[in-house]
């Protein structure tokens, strides 16, 4: 089983920790706000209240013992981001995969260590002709060991019905960990989603699994 340590519990961050655990991996998450911990806290092995650029705090969490380190902390703060990023390699990080925003912040955490970097708006071009080919695809990200999330726009036919009516996990071998839900002017994402609760027109599914159950799936829905 991988150890992976996720810095920032964003929307990103939570995101990717959660589609982590859905394929098999031991996670951890490191972030200063109480309230994002506490929504992830049921769902991993550690979740830690404090700071990516406090190097107490991360040699308290002894980095070099996990096999992936992903800086998620992105554009909330690219000072913090690069702050992060050096420290962790300072105190021995096997991988450190950063999150970034632009080519110059790729280019400076490169140059302090980064083995890895994700530019996860870059994955709109390369998904592009997949979004037009199926509307429902909002977005889409390769995770480890073969797995993928996906963002998919709530299709017509799910309207008014629960996941436990639709049960893609039983179906598919895939799992819902988030719904994006809300009118324009205050959506949210509600992570760990009640199996009970209606899906509502505008609703998005933030949905974590292997290749081939998401082919399924999209193939459904196609």
């Amino acid at each position: 089983i991988r150890k992976v340590l996720v810095i920032g519990a964003g929307q990103f961050g939570r995101a990717l920790a959660l589609g982590l655990v859905e394929g098999g991996a031991d996670v951890s998450v490191l972030d200063p706000r109480e309230d994002r911990i506490a929504v992830l806290s049921s769902r991993i092995s550690q979740a830690i209240i404090g700071s990516g650029t406090d190097v107490r705090v991360l040699r308290g969490l002894d980095v070099e013992t996990f096999d992936q380190v992903v800086n998620a902390i992105g554009e909330e703060s690219l000072e913090a981001s690069i702050v992060c990023t050096q420290l962790l390699r300072e105190l021995g990080a096997k991988e450190v995969i950063a999150r970034v925003v632009s080519d110059l912040h790729k280019r400076i955490v490169e140059s302090l260590g980064a083995t890895r970097t994700i530019h996860p708006e870059e994955h709109t071009a390369k998904t592009l002709a997949r979004r037009i080919a199926r509307p429902e695809l909002r977005s889409e990200l390769e995770l480890a060991e073969g797995a993928r999330l996906l963002e998919l726009a709530l299709p017509e036919k799910w309207i008014g019905k629960t996941l436990a009516d639709v049960d893609l996990r039983k179906r598919y071998g895939v799992t819902v960990v988030a719904v994006r839900t809300g009118s324009e002017g205050g959506r949210r994402l509600v992570p760990s989603p009640s199996p009970e609760d209606p899906l509502v027109r505008g609703d998005e599914l933030m949905v974590v699994g292997p290749k081939d159950g998401m082919d399924r799936v999209l193939k459904e829905l196609g």
